[in-house]
């Protein structure tokens, strides 16, 4: 199995301090830890978003901070907790993103199917306004799903949902990541779904690994 991130001997000021971690290809990847443990911080170094004061993060190999920045957040997309959300309607929102990608935007219907299978219903018509923070969090999400990038990094994306739209989300997941080459690092609140639908764990504790778990399968 191939590595998609390397960590070596990385720090990040007094908030981050990896000595060794490796995240394969393939992988609903899981950060779990008190708030303050660095988990959000780690997957702003995993995009280059921030750079580490020493050590080097390696994507495929290759140190990010040698990657061209715009063309490293295509390939690996982050959706923060709090997403910015444009205004106007869900699918003027989608046209925007695809439109600054220079990309095609998809057919409505490939963009309905995948409201419903995570758990929304789509009303492409509906202003954001309108729309709760579970509602915007899954627009995002399915913003960046849409673009089909290699790797997604997801900040706490179920962090407005109930526990059923939220299992909604890590089954979809959970599925794409056996996709060819597609890799999911997710920090979650919700230690049972990462437990359940998760294939790796990491536990981070002041910045520091506490325990790294890998199970032999998914839950799909």
């Amino acid at each position: 199995m191939q590595a998609v991130f390397s960590l070596r001997n990385v720090a990040y000021r007094n908030i981050l301090s990896i000595s060794n971690l490796d995240i394969d290809s393939g992988m609903l990847f899981g950060i779990t830890g008190k708030s303050g443990s660095g988990k959000t911080t780690l997957l702003k170094l995993l995009n280059n978003m921030l750079s580490c004061d020493a050590g080097e993060v390696l994507y495929y190999g290759t140190n990010v901070l040698m990657l061209d920045p715009v063309n490293l957040r295509r390939r690996v997309m982050m959706v923060p907790q709090a997403p910015y959300i444009f205004p106007g309607s869900v699918l003027e929102n989608i046209q925007l993103v695809f439109h600054f990608n220079r990309k095609a935007v998809p057919a409505q219907a490939e963009i309905e199917k995948l409201f419903d299978l995570l758990g929304m219903s789509a009303v492409l018509a509906k202003s954001t306004a309108n729309m709760s923070g579970g509602e915007k969090q899954r627009l995002a999400l399915v913003r960046v799903l849409l673009l089909n990038p290699e790797t997604l990094l997801l900040d706490e994306p179920t962090a407005a949902l109930d526990d059923e739209n939220a299992r909604a989300v890590f089954s979809y997941l959970a599925k794409w990541v056996r996709k060819p080459g597609k890799t999911v690092v997710v920090v979650s609140h919700s230690g049972s779904l990462i437990n359940e639908y998760g294939d790796s764990i990491l536990e981070l504790n002041d910045g520091r690994i506490n325990s790294v778990k890998k199970r032999s399968g998914a839950h799909v």
